[in-house]
C-alpha cells in the first residue's frame, strides 16, 4: 500500500541521505538482534513498545480537532527526532497511519525483517500514546499491518 501524496523520487531522497546514524547501525542492529532472538517475541515486543510509550510521554503533542492538525503535529515531532513522516487518514472503522523514512540500522536481507520488527514495535508504542492523548482509549488496538521494504514504509491501523 503506497499513499499517492508521497512523491517517491523525494522519498528515496530523504532516506539516501538521512539513514540511521552510522555510529549506531551495527549497535542496533546487534541489540534488536539479541532482543528478538533471546527474549520471547510477546515480551521483546511489549518492551520495544513500553520504549515508544516512554518516548512520546516525553514529547507530548496535546489535542488537536482534525486529523490534518494532528498529522502535522506528528509530523513536526518525527523531523525533530529525523525519523520520517506520516501520512493519517480515516479509513472505515479505524484510523490508517502510513509512516515513511523510518531509520533502520540495518539493509542486508538478515536483519531488515527484525529491524522492520523492531521499528514497528517502537511506533506502535508512540502512536498508542499519542492518539490516547488525543482521547483514544487504551483498549483500542493499534498496530501494525503492512510493511513495505521497497519504500520504507510502515502502515499502522488504529481501531477495531
Amino acid at each position: 500500500m503506497t499513499n499517492p501524496n508521497v512523491d517517491t523520487q523525494t522519498y528515496l531522497a530523504y532516506y539516501t541521505q538521512d539513514h540511521c546514524s552510522p555510529q549506531w547501525q551495527r549497535f542496533l542492529t546487534l541489540m534488536f538482534d539479541e532482543l528478538l532472538t533471546q527474549a520471547d517475541h510477546e515480551g521483546a515486543t511489549g518492551f520495544l513498545r513500553h520504549i515508544g510509550s516512554r518516548l512520546a510521554a516525553e514529547w507530548p503533542l496535546g489535542e488537536y480537532d482534525t486529523l490534518e492538525a494532528l498529522e502535522r503535529s506528528v509530523n513536526d515531532a518525527l523531523r525533530q527526532l529525523d525519523w520520517g513522516w506520516v501520512a493519517i487518514r480515516p479509513q472505515d472503522n479505524h484510523l490508517v497511519i502510513q509512516h515513511y523514512a523510518f531509520p533502520i540500522p540495518s539493509t542486508s536481507e538478515t536483519s531488515l525483517e527484525q529491524s522492520f520488527q523492531a521499528v514497528s514495535a517502537v511506533l506502535e508504542g508512540v502512536y498508542s500514546t499519542w492518539i490516547n492523548e488525543q482521547g483514544g482509549s487504551e483498549k483500542t488496538p493499534l498496530r501494525c499491518v503492512d510493511t513495505n521494504v521497497t519504500l520504507r514504509s510502515l502502515t499502522f491501523h488504529y481501531g477495531r
